[in-house]
């Protein structure tokens, strides 16, 4: 555990992503995350405009707010946070953190992510913020060795002073792409998404169309 982060702050993880739509992928890392670094809250965070993905179709932000909301209402620790949605112009993690800690200065955020994202970071806009800001949660999953996961580590730390702690995590082989299609081709997606979002899914006849939506 980092020395940085002292016993009277209050520790929050916040989970960003597109959320389209959230899956039981998504509900476990943050869990485990909350898990095993004993932290108070963890916010989900759907995407506003992500310039990785401004090519792609999307659902509106609206709707992935509500299915994110939909699919953590029933874990007291959870919540969702309309922050980058409401955010106009393109949405950037740094500015996105350095937002909340001005809201929460005693607070210590932990970001957490997946394994092939680690790999990306330092593409983002401003990575030095988001590492001098942040505890990294990393999830030990994908298809990248421990070696791999180390190495860049260690590369960070040396280049960033970067805090990135690793998490132990089941590997879901689950992504929302995977369940539009999924949907698209008229097979079921129960059990990879909670049942309050399937019905929301159903209920609006997301995802039937192969033109929109990123499929």
């Amino acid at each position: 555990m980092s020395e940085r982060i002292s016993n009277d702050k209050q520790k929050i993880g916040i989970l960003g992503g597109t959320f389209n739509p959230i899956h039981i992928g998504h509900l476990i890392l943050a869990e485990q995350a909350r898990s095993e670094f004993s932290l108070d809250k963890v916010i989900l965070m759907p995407s506003g405009v992500s310039y990785f993905k401004k090519d792609l179709k999307v659902l509106p932000a609206e709707t992935r707010y509500e299915m994110t909301a939909i699919a953590c209402k029933d874990n007291p620790y959870f919540c969702v946070s309309d922050m980058e949605i409401r955010r106009k112009g393109n949405t950037y993690t740094a500015d996105t953190i350095q937002e909340l800690k001005k809201q929460s200065p005693d607070t210590h955020y932990y970001f957490i992510i997946g394994a092939d994202t680690l790999l990306q970071m330092e593409t983002w806009y401003h990575p030095e913020l988001i590492f001098d800001s942040c505890t990294v949660l990393c999830a030990v999953r994908d298809k990248l060795t421990p070696e791999e996961l180390q190495a860049k580590k260690k590369e960070l730390v040396t280049k960033y002073n970067a805090d990135i702690e690793f998490l132990h995590t089941t590997n879901l082989e689950i992504s929302s792409k995977m369940l539009r299609n999924m949907v698209l081709s008229g097979h079921s997606i129960r059990y990879y998404v909670t049942d309050e979002v399937l019905q929301y899914i159903e209920e609006h006849g997301l995802y039937q169309q192969s033109d929109k939506y990123g499929l």
